[in-house]
């Protein structure tokens, strides 16, 4: 039987790979966002650069369009063979499609041939993401303890979040010690090439755990789903509805944080590349510092609440906020960029052990991969996209807040039809056929 210290360690270590391989993931994949405005006219030149930029956006919001695909293909490798197994193989993928991100050549080189091949790699990203985050979410809420669930959940979210800010510092640490000639030549490729050494860390710390104590019991009893997207179907399509219709709220809120404010302020604002950056990156690191903290609201007052609180933050802070990004100085619109933050953490954090909660463990991965990667789709990858159409449509700075504000109405209407549940003091959201005690047991049932 294993000691409670070993036990604790154990989970510890799989807290820490989860979130490592999350901080590499969004890196990887958020690199491009914050070099959209100095890549677009390498791979899409024309006359028009807001076009050029549309066309550039459209490739980042491609690879969202292979994360439902990935969440499949991941959920039943997950299901059936292992939440290891399942975030080892992802990680692996997302570093070849960084490393081809990274040796791409332009336009002006291969002609036509260079976006293409810019697409394929987006497209190896995307499918690489789509079993990230269900992955992570998934072996965190089967190994932390009943009682630390936002807890262990939220250093998901803190590394996903972290990899955005490290995408950020790269390309702004890149931008300062490059010219533009120089950063438009060779210096775009270098944040693709820094994301290769984090790749390695997370292959090692990966490697090194252990799978979830839920999943071995369920092997040892041979109660692994043949089908499991078949079965989710089955048993859980409410369930899937859910998770899409919280994570339209998530994704557009997050992604407009993200990855498209810093594109506003240098478009709209106008703003230096460089200075838009760095406050990109002072405003995430902040965000992900207060991932931990949110999880303790979780664990305190639970999901449902944290959630509600985070969603009625975002809708009412967007439209001020980006009223205040232009025209007032860079000083102002950083601090209006962090009063749209503040529903972020709250949001993530909330949703990260709701959405596993809400599924048996015989499916969890695949219906949180499939849903969230859905809504991923819809307002995720989409949002710096749709952000700059509806600018460049109504001749209105401030519309993208309108987008925020209905996709947070989304997030509302579907957290009023999850009823909420409390076990042994920690409350957590879900339909009662996932409940802490069946991990619970399922430790025991490994342990001994």
């Amino acid at each position: 039987m294993s000691s409670p210290r070993t036990t604790e360690h154990t989970r510890r270590r799989g807290v820490t790979a989860a979130a490592a391989g999350t901080i590499v993931e969004y890196y990887d994949l958020t690199v491009y966002a914050y070099l959209a405005v100095v890549v677009s006219p390498l791979f899409f030149p024309g006359d028009d650069p807001t076009a050029s930029l549309l066309a550039s956006l459209a490739v980042f919001a491609s690879a969202y369009l292979m994360r439902p695909i990935g969440g499949l293909f991941f959920g039943r490798l997950g299901d059936r063979h292992g939440r290891k197994r399942a975030l080892l193989v992802s990680v692996i993928l997302m570093g070849v499609g960084t490393a081809l991100m990274a040796l791409l050549p332009t336009y002006e080189t291969a002609g036509v041939l260079a976006p293409v091949l810019l697409v394929i790699a987006r497209l190896v990203q995307g499918f690489s993401a789509g079993g990230e985050l269900g992955g992570a979410l998934t072996y965190v809420y089967e190994t932390v303890g009943p009682k630390r669930k936002g807890l262990g959940a939220s250093f998901v979210a803190f590394g996903s979040n972290s990899g955005f800010a490290l995408a950020a510092v790269a390309v702004a640490t890149t931008s300062a010690l490059t010219s533009a000639e120089q950063m438009t030549s060779w210096g775009w490729r270098i944040p693709f090439l820094l994301g290769l050494p984090l790749l390695a860390l997370c292959l090692w710390l990966r490697s090194r755990i252990e799978d979830t104590p839920e999943f071995e019991a369920s092997a040892a009893r041979d109660d692994i789903a043949k089908a499991p997207f078949g079965e989710l179907m089955r048993t859980h399509p409410r369930q899937v509805l859910q998770v899409f219709g919280l994570g339209v709220a998530q994704n557009a809120t997050g992604y407009m944080v993200l990855t498209y404010v810093g594109i506003h302020l240098v478009r709209e604002g106008g703003y230096s590349q460089t200075a838009v950056t760095w406050t990109a990156a002072l405003v995430i690191v902040l965000v992900a510092l207060s991932m931990p903290l949110s999880g303790l609201l979780v664990d305190r007052f639970g999901s449902k609440p944290v959630l509600l609180a985070g969603l009625l933050a975002s809708a009412a802070l967007a439209y001020p906020a980006m009223t205040m990004m232009s025209g007032h100085g860079l000083v102002v619109a950083a601090f209006a960029f962090g009063f749209f933050a503040i529903g972020t953490p709250l949001i993530q954090t909330s949703t990260a052990p709701l959405f596993p909660s809400l599924f048996s463990s015989r499916v969890r991965l695949t219906g949180v991969a499939l849903g969230f990667n859905i809504a991923t789709i819809a307002t995720g990858g989409t949002a710096a996209y749709i952000a700059t159409w509806l600018i460049d449509r109504t001749g209105n700075a401030v519309s993208p807040a309108f987008f925020v504000i209905g996709a947070a109405l989304v997030g509302l209407l579907t957290l009023a039809t999850i009823r909420q549940e409390t076990y042994r003091g920690a409350r957590y959201v879900g339909d009662g056929r996932a409940v802490d005690h069946d991990v619970t047991s399922a430790s025991r049932a490994v342990a001994g």
